[in-house]
């Protein structure tokens, strides 16, 4: 191989992970490679660590004035990558030796968005034994696919793309959550192949940004909102409509009596979607004057599951949704599966 890659690591207050990290990726057995450290006007002296501990060449530090968030921050990296092939990988992370050779390799193609298989601490070992997808509320159901190749959309821990086919990757607004997913909906929707690198190996420790939970759920929430309404018509939107009543309200009684969501953060996030309406409708109609596949051909990748957990509950919950899914005419992964194994 002789692709030359530019390296994005995103940094904010995340210098306890920066050692692992670059350590990591400068020990690669492809070494053909720029790193541009994106430092998100970080506190901790991320910048003063690595200027100190790393002065190989390869190491090219950017330092922006504001936080501009995973999607912002990326953004703004592109644009001082010298090379064609890019990949975005996590600070929180340490990859193995063989991870940019394998993702290099897997673009070949053109195209085509890749990315890692990402082992993130604190997981079970079982829900990396196949690949997850999302929901029809755009959140990560996991272990779904039987083919661990099988992937719907990439994984903003690790990827990789070439900037003359992607451009700048991220919609700025989404600031941090979904932004991947985000990508992935744009890229099948164009056309472009999705891949899995499973021999791409990533150990993500998780944390790597620091962020209030009214602030996460708030971004998580509103983001998910966003891919659902600008990426989908609105037939479908109006059959998965007793989902968005139904989880939204959950969520909302979950916030009062657990840590597991904000309740401010909901509100917000709700609130903002309400007062951005023609900001959502731009979006839509900027997003649709690309499109070339038929969102059916997306909806059988993915799943009409709404929980990950096992049990007879949810088991339960999980085949009414399949039913539902079916009345309405909704024809998801499960629906393909089933045909195939009969």
């Amino acid at each position: 191989m002789s692709k030359s890659v530019s390296i994005i690591i995103l940094n904010f207050n995340g210098k306890r992970f920066l050692k692992d990290c670059l350590t990591s990726v400068l020990s690669q057995s492809y070494d053909e490679f720029e790193i541009i450290l994106f430092d998100n006007n970080s506190t901790d002296e991320s910048i003063k660590y690595v200027t100190e501990n790393f002065a190989d060449t390869r190491v090219k530090i950017v330092e922006s004035s504001e936080n501009l968030g995973f999607a912002g921050g990326n953004n703004e990296a592109v644009k001082y990558c010298r090379n064609d092939l890019v990949v975005l990988l996590n600070n929180d992370t340490k990859v193995e030796k063989e991870w940019l050779a394998k993702l290099v390799n897997a673009v070949n193609e053109k195209n085509t968005i890749a990315s890692s298989f990402v082992i993130t601490e604190g997981i079970d070992k079982k829900y990396f034994e196949t690949n997850g997808s999302v929901s029809y509320m755009m959140y990560n159901v996991m272990n779904i696919f039987p083919n661990i190749n099988d992937v719907f959309y990439p994984n903003g821990c690790s990827m990789i793309f070439r900037k003359s086919e992607i451009g700048i990757p991220f919609d700025s607004d989404y600031f941090y959550y979904s932004e991947d997913l985000w990508l992935g909906l744009k890229a099948r929707f164009t056309g472009m192949k999705v891949k899995f690198v499973k021999d791409s190996i990533v150990h993500h420790y998780g944390g790597g940004g620091n962020s209030s939970n009214a602030q996460r759920t708030f971004y998580q929430e509103r983001n998910r909102l966003l891919n659902l309404y600008t990426f989908f018509s609105i037939p479908f939107i109006i059959k998965v409509c007793p989902y968005i009543t139904f989880i939204k309200t959950a969520k909302l009684f979950l916030s009062i009596f657990s840590s597991k969501y904000s309740f401010t953060g909901l509100i917000k996030a709700y609130l903002w979607f309400y007062f951005h309406i023609p900001t959502v409708l731009r979006k839509r109609k900027a997003l649709k004057t690309n499109k070339e596949v038929n969102e059916n051909e997306l909806i059988k990748y993915m799943t009409s599951k709404i929980v990950n957990n096992e049990g007879k509950l949810n088991k339960f919950i999980n085949s009414f949704s399949y039913f539902y899914s079916r009345i309405v005419g909704i024809k998801p992964f499960e629906y393909y599966q089933l045909r195939m194994k009969n």
